[in-house]
C-alpha cells in the first residue's frame, strides 16, 4: 500500500506524541539515536498498516557511499509515489553541527543528487532537536513544527 506524505506526517505526529517524552533519554546518548527513531518510527507505521513498504539506508544517491535514512513506496511504479526522507537527531555530541547536518541533508537531497530511478519522487528532512538555536533554525527555514514538549521538538520540511 503507498503511504503519502500527509500520512507519513501524521504517523509522525502521532509517533512524537507517544514517544517524544523519552527523547530526552536519548539525546545524550554517545554515538547518536538516529538509528532507534529509523527503526522505532518504522515499526510504529507497519504497526498501523503492515503493507506499507518502507526501508531504511538505501543508496538513492549518485554517490554509492550516501545513503537516504527512509524510502517510502519503494515498490510503487510511479517515481512519484516514492519518499526519500532524510533524518537528523540533535545530540550532545552533535548539538554544534546539527543545523550544518540538516543544511547538508537538505542539499543531498537535491534531484540532481538522486539516481535517475529516483529523481522526480517526493523528498524531505526530518529533524529532531533540543536547543533553542536548532529550533529557531528550522522554523525560519521552511520547516514546519510537529511536536513540541519543553526542549524537545521535531520539525519537518517537504523539499519535492
Amino acid at each position: 500500500m503507498t503511504l503519502t506524505y500527509d500520512q507519513y506526517a501524521t504517523y509522525l505526529i502521532n509517533w512524537c506524541g507517544i514517544r517524544g517524552n523519552d527523547f530526552k533519554l536519548y539525546f545524550p546518548l554517545k554515538g547518536g539515536w538516529e538509528a532507534w527513531v529509523q527503526a522505532d518510527y518504522a515499526a510504529y507505521v507497519l504497526a498501523q498498516n503492515n503493507t506499507y513498504d518502507i526501508l531504511r539506508e538505501v543508496g538513492i544517491y549518485t554517490n554509492n557511499y550516501k545513503r537516504v535514512d527512509w524510502l517510502f513506496n519503494n515498490d510503487d511504479v510511479n517515481v512519484k509515489e516514492k519518499i526519500a526522507i532524510e533524518l537528523k537527531c540533535q545530540s550532545f555530541e552533535n548539538r554544534d553541527a546539527f543545523i550544518a547536518g540538516v543544511q547538508a541533508d537538505i542539499a543531498k537531497l537535491a534531484q540532481d543528487e538522486l539516481k535517475a530511478q529516483f529523481r522526480n519522487c517526493q523528498t524531505g528532512v526530518m529533524g529532531i532537536y533540543f536547543e533553542e538555536v536548532a529550533r529557531t533554525w528550522m522554523l525560519a527555514n521552511q520547516f514546519v513544527e510537529v511536536f513540541q514538549n519543553g526542549e524537545i521538538g521535531c520539525a519537518i520540511r517537504k523539499l519535492n
